[in-house]
């Protein structure tokens, strides 16, 4: 066997599961990344594109687990969310609005599934989480325990409980007095 030849042909070989990718994009897509998806409802497929960020990349499998991304910030802030606030940071992971991943609301998706939603140029890669100390694969590990099969459904955690007791008529703050007549 030819050494130097083999040095070459390596990253040939190990193509397929470093790089499979959405057909089209313009690079694979990897830890740290944020992507366009169609991020599933607890009921069904999701219907609007929005920004997921990837919390874990299994390359044995060729897949991604998505965590789903909001500009609706829940009061109580859990210790698995990572939110994008300023301008700059915004700017980097190319936002219009400050976002909030919440990673215990997460999917399982093989890189190349069809809900990712690509651009123009054909890349659903839209930007890049902006911290560069982030240990992606420790974060991963200390979510709450799922296996790939309950993450391939999608990890959907009940929704908070909105109180009631602090609206009024209508949902007003300051409920006007009934009028009777």
């Amino acid at each position: 066997m030819d050494l130097t030849k083999g040095r070459q042909d390596l990253p040939q070989i190990l193509e397929p599961f470093m790089t499979a990718h959405v057909p089209g994009a313009t690079r694979p897509i990897s830890t740290g990344d944020i992507v366009s998806f169609r991020f599933p409802h607890s009921d069904g497929p999701g219907d609007k594109d929005r920004p997921c960020l990837v919390i874990h990349a299994d390359d044995d499998t060729g897949e991604v687990v998505l965590a789903y991304g909001t500009s609706i910030f829940p009061k109580e802030r859990d210790d698995h969310s990572l939110t994008v606030m300023n301008a700059a940071n915004m700017a980097v992971a190319n936002l219009v609005k400050p976002t909030r991943f919440l990673s215990v609301r997460r999917v399982r998706v093989k890189r190349s599934d069809q809900r990712f939603a690509p651009n123009a140029e054909g890349n659903v890669v839209i930007g890049q989480f902006p911290a560069d100390g982030i240990c992606w694969g420790q974060r991963y590990a200390k979510l709450p325990t799922k296996t790939p099969d309950q993450e391939r459904h999608g990890v959907h955690p009940p929704k908070a409980q909105r109180s009631q007791t602090r609206r009024g008529l209508f949902g007003r703050r300051n409920p006007r007095e009934a009028i009777v007549a």
